[in-house]
């Protein structure tokens, strides 16, 4: 029987022998109507590589405490088993009530992440899901919530080798800290009272590195919004 991450490996082979023509994600997104009461209905192309990241939704300054940008969409990813090379970026709703789902894809060198806010300021909670898709070396994490919990399923995802890249970025100043390490294959808010508590059922995380794979924090942790 194959080791687990030969069995992956096996997997990904025919996935990654796509054909020339990259096209962005953004492309793809901008490019889609609306279907299946979503703002957007993004159906990508099997053997298609998609390159970039997507943001969903506004950015909050940490100088005005303003949230600056598009007021969000809700959007549904359908990958149909198309590679999405993020190049380290993100695939992100943020700050914003509107909703996530993606499902069937092949994430590479990038994350998906909900982000959202609850302060006297600002209530803003994105909800979502993440099944079906395989993250590998995903750069941070494979799926962060940061800000959400309450309405977000993640299921059946495989997640292998999240990528340490150093400490992760306090959302109120932009200053890295070192209570926010990287390199945790799912992540979560540990702030339920704010943000409540997500569905997290039936994935499967790996690291190559036998060290990083004895380690529990390498496949799950718990995250404060504030380091």
């Amino acid at each position: 029987m194959p080791r687990p991450f030969t069995f992956l490996l096996l997997l990904l082979i025919p996935v990654l022998a796509v054909r020339a023509g990259a096209v962005t994600l953004r492309e793809a997104y901008e490019a889609a109507g609306p279907g299946g009461g979503y703002d957007r209905d993004v159906i990508l192309e099997t053997g298609r590589i998609y390159t970039g990241g997507l943001l969903i939704g506004p950015v909050l300054s940490p100088i005005s405490w303003d949230l600056e940008g598009d007021r969000g969409e809700d959007v549904r990813i359908t990958g149909n088993g198309a590679v999405l090379d993020l190049r380290g970026e993100q695939i992100c709703v943020s700050y914003c009530s509107s909703r996530l789902d993606i499902e069937d894809c092949v994430v590479l060198n990038g994350n998906v992440r909900f982000r959202g806010v609850n302060t006297s300021d600002h209530v803003a909670m994105p909800q979502g899901s993440v099944r079906y898709c395989t993250f590998y070396r995903p750069h941070d994490y494979g799926v962060r919530l940061q800000g959400a919990g309450d309405g977000v399923t993640i299921e059946r995802n495989i997640v292998v080798d999240a990528v340490d890249t150093g400490w992760d970025f306090i959302y109120t100043t932009g200053v890295p800290s070192d209570w926010l390490p990287t390199g945790t294959n799912i992540s979560m808010s540990g702030q339920f009272g704010y943000y409540g508590v997500p569905v997290v059922r039936e994935n499967w995380t790996w690291h190559s590195d036998p060290a990083l794979n004895g380690t529990p924090l390498a496949h799950f942790s718990f995250l404060c919004e504030y380091g």
